[in-house]
């Protein structure tokens, strides 16, 4: 939307469906265009019920559980006006399955990077599933599942003297040790990639406008809104925090952990693009244990695809070097306002 005079009180006076409605017809025209069909889909509900109609109330024609592969042939427009989420995948002839619960993914291989920067390198796995290893050179141990889209910080590449095998060596922040990766699955970030967007503009004249009944996120330099994304916020007895904030605190990945109880806790490496905003941890992150944005589903967090989060990291003050896995800068950082309305 170059050019518009779009203010932040504008922001605050139309619907969500509207307001919606009107910066994605002049926001992120180019990723609309770049869909393309047909892709491949990861199960991330325990279990996919496939229906013979892009609805609820669809009969049930099978089930697909947890980390299938799926072959979407068309994204069509479903259920009924008041879904938060009317997006539905077609399976071929088989049926149809609410895009909530399926992770678009891709099957794109590597070449091997030899040269891994001695402070090491942001890596992305590119595939829908890679196995990972605690150790090689002996008997190998298996690491943690790790997801497309998830982002690992690479701190060498090294043999496996048992079988000449080419890994990198990936370190894992909550158990202060290291996992191991084939490279054919990762793509290694230059710098370039990394770089700050928009530098030029005044780090005062940013902001990020969240509003939680909209489930909706809004980026502004100065007056005018520059990127939208829908958004999945904190869920009852894990709301996101209302007020003003800053962006001082921002990581490429990191291996989050934590919940109440067994019914919430979570386990999840690698979440990637991750640009804090409180000093208890909530943060605005890529997400690849679901797709279904525009509902409350975090536990304070503010989930994003992680192609939206990967802009909000680069647009966000302070940038993040290319070979630095943290920075941390209290008092500073763009500034991020959370409303309810």
């Amino acid at each position: 939307m170059p050019g518009s005079i779009f203010s932040r009180r504008d922001f605050l006076k139309l619907s969500g469906a509207s307001l919606l409605a009107l910066l994605l017809s002049g926001l992120k025209q180019e990723k609309t265009a770049a869909a393309v069909l047909p892709i491949q889909g990861r199960v991330v509900y325990n279990s996919l019920i496939v229906r013979n109609e892009p609805d609820f109330s669809g009969r049930k024609v099978r089930s697909y559980p947890l980390d299938t592969i799926l072959e979407v042939s068309e994204q069509i427009q479903g259920g009924t006006t008041s879904d938060y989420n009317r997006t539905w995948y077609r399976l071929g002839r088989e049926g149809f399955v609410y895009s909530g619960g399926v992770q678009p993914v891709r099957t794109e291989l590597n070449e091997t990077v030899t040269s891994i920067h001695d402070k090491g390198m942001l890596g992305e796995i590119t595939v829908p599933i890679a196995n990972s290893a605690w150790a090689i050179n002996r008997n190998r141990s298996a690491g943690p599942r790790l997801y497309f889209a998830s982002t690992h910080w690479i701190s060498a590449l090294v043999t496996d003297a048992t079988n000449g095998s080419l890994w990198y060596k990936a370190f894992d922040n909550l158990y202060n040790s290291h996992y191991y990766i084939r490279p054919d699955a990762v793509r290694i970030y230059m710098a370039a990639e990394l770089a700050g967007l928009s530098p030029e503009v005044a780090a005062t004249d940013k902001l990020i406008q969240i509003s939680l009944d909209r489930q909706l996120l809004v980026a502004f330099e100065k007056n005018d809104p520059v990127f939208t994304a829908r958004v999945a916020t904190g869920q009852r007895n894990f709301e996101t925090p209302t007020g003003i904030f800053h962006t001082f605190h921002k990581r490429p990945t990191y291996h989050m952990t934590g919940g109440a109880d067994a019914t919430t806790m979570f386990d999840l490496p690698g979440v990637p693009w991750d640009s804090y905003f409180t000093d208890e941890g909530a943060a605005m992150h890529g997400t690849y244990w679901h797709n279904d944005f525009g509902h409350p589903h975090s536990h304070g967090c503010v989930n994003m695809t992680p192609e939206d989060a990967r802009w909000i990291f680069r647009w966000t003050t302070p940038s993040v070097p290319a070979n630095e896995r943290l920075v941390l800068k209290p008092g500073e950082g763009t500034r991020v306002v959370i409303s309810q309305v």
